[in-house]
Order: C-alpha cells, then sequence, then structure tokens
C-alpha cells in the first residue's frame, strides 16, 4: 500500500488526534522500545512506560483515549497471534500493530485473521513509521508492498490448485450453485438425478474447503473464473 496514495487532509486529522492515542509497547528490547518511546513521544503520542513483556502484563487502559498496542514480532514471532488475540480481548477497540525487521507471510496472513491492523518494518525511517501509525489509528490497513504481492501471489496459486482438483462435471454444478439454483434445477439442466447431484455438492464442498452450498456459492462467486462449462 503507498502511504503517498492518501491525501493531505487525513494525514493532517490524524495530527490533530495523535495526542490522544495511547501507546503500548509490548516488546523485551531495551533498546527497541527506548526508539519506540523517544520516535513516537516526539510524535505526540502518550508512550506507556512500563516494560510489558508478554500478555499477562497487559495494563489496564485509558477509556477515554484510543489504543495502540506495537507488537516486538522479532521477539514474539511464535506467539504474535496468540498475543494479538489477548491483546483485542483485554481492549477490543485497540489497533494492533506488529514491528519486525521482516515479515513471513504465513504469519502476516494469521496475525490478520486474529486482528492485526498494520505490519511495519522496524527500518522504516522515524517519519514513515509515524505515518503509518497515524494511518492505521485512522482505520487503514498498512502492510509493506513485497508482503502484499508475496500474500497474493500465494493466495492465486492456492486458488488454482484449489480450481484444479475440481472435476468439469464438478465446475459446472458450482457454476449453478453460483446462479443459486436449487438441486432439481441442477439435475434438470445436467441431466443427471438429484441423488447424484447431492454427491457432487458434497465433493465440491469438500474440495473447495467450506460447509454448506451457500457458502460454495459464494467462494464461485469470489472467484469469477469459475464458469458454466456446458448448458
Amino acid at each position: 500500500m503507498s502511504l503517498h496514495s492518501l491525501n493531505g487532509h487525513r494525514l493532517m486529522a490524524a495530527n490533530e488526534q495523535v495526542a490522544q492515542v495511547a501507546v503500548f509497547p509490548i516488546c523485551t528490547s531495551p533498546l527497541l522500545r527506548l526508539g519506540l518511546e523517544t520516535t513516537l513521544t516526539d510524535a505526540g503520542y502518550v508512550v506507556h512506560r512500563d516494560m510489558i513483556d508478554d500478555h499477562t502484563g497487559l495494563p489496564e487502559v485509558p477509556t477515554e483515549s484510543p489504543v495502540l498496542f506495537v507488537i516486538d514480532a522479532n521477539r514474539f514471532a511464535e506467539g504474535a497471534v496468540d498475543l494479538i488475540r489477548k491483546a483485542k480481548a483485554h481492549v477490543p477497540e485497540a489497533k494492533i500493530v506488529l514491528l519486525a525487521d521482516q515479515f513471513d507471510p504465513a504469519l502476516v496472513s494469521a496475525a490478520w485473521r486474529a486482528g492485526a491492523d498494520g505490519f511495519c518494518l522496524s527500518t522504516y525511517p522515524h517519519d514513515i513509521l509515524v505515518t503509518s501509525l497515524e494511518l492505521v489509528m485512522l482505520g487503514e490497513s498498512i502492510l509493506p508492498s513485497k508482503i502484499a504481492l508475496a500474500i497474493a501471489s500465494e493466495h492465486e496459486e492456492d486458488v488454482h490448485l484449489e480450481r484444479g482438483k475440481l472435476s468439469n462435471r464438478e465446475v459446472e454444478i458450482l457454476a449453478l450453485l453460483k446462479e443459486g439454483s436449487p438441486n432439481k434445477v441442477i439435475a434438470r439442466r445436467l441431466n443427471l438425478s438429484e441423488a447424484t447431484v447431492k454427491v457432487h455438492i458434497k465433493a465440491i464442498l469438500r474440495k473447495v474447503g467450506v460447509c454448506n452450498r451457500t457458502q460454495a456459492a459464494l467462494w464461485a462467486r469470489r472467484y469469477a473464473g469459475i464458469e458454466l462449462a456446458a448448458t
């Protein structure tokens, strides 16, 4: 995501609000913590000064202020997802940003599902880090471009593999499910028995990893390449 794509008015609004944001760094590195405290205090954030080294030490937070947790993902790589869940449970409205030298796409995907709002590289210049946090507090999602491209590529490959598992008949049935057709209509359109249609639908659900025909239809709509092969 390009930071320059957002207009200056929104950043100005962020600057006006930043003094109200309470930041809670979760890290065990004194050097990183000092750097965050210095950078963010200079930018007008209110930084919690006591060391927080895991979720058991999460402090009481001011209910009247927006809250931002900054997690040292270098230190908490294996437990980051659990830590995000605990922080969200502790303060549901809080924003959560992971900070690391580099990010594994699998960790990013899992952390995002757990409730992370942004991922910042510890190599960012101070002004880029501050701007990234401002955008997160405005509701934007921040992700280094290299990681975004890697995840997109991985996701496209996964979709291709899932579609490759479907037989031609299953693709036809999935296309009709996308149209909202009931089993009786599918059976008539494809000259099959309803029992056979049910067997195929059960196989489709298993292959694309969903629980019911409605979810299968939504899956098909999301991946528009699924088209009716025969009419």
